[in-house]
């Protein structure tokens, strides 16, 4: 009866074996798809363009004074970490 109380043993890794065909059908899709994963960088606008997009919501009233200031701040605070 002492083999009634023993835990299963079912936990045990083991490694699946792969099939040829997945790997082939995983080597496809990754020519057929693995251009479109990747996504180029997006180019860095220059302060001065962000500033002038900046002025010209404010002065257009989208912008209140503290919004301004703050998103003013964040551009030429990452200017200064760029350069």
């Amino acid at each position: 009866m002492l083999f009634l109380l023993r835990p299963r043993q079912s936990m045990i890794p083991i490694a699946l074996p792969v099939r040829p065909q997945q790997s082939t059908h995983a080597q496809m899709v990754e020519q057929a798809y693995g251009a479109t994963r990747r996504v180029e960088p997006a180019v860095p606008r220059d302060t001065v363009s962000q500033l002038k997009d900046l002025a010209e919501l404010h002065s257009s009233g989208k912008l209140s004074d503290e919004e301004f200031a703050s998103a003013k701040a964040t551009v030429l605070a990452s200017d200064a970490a760029t350069t």
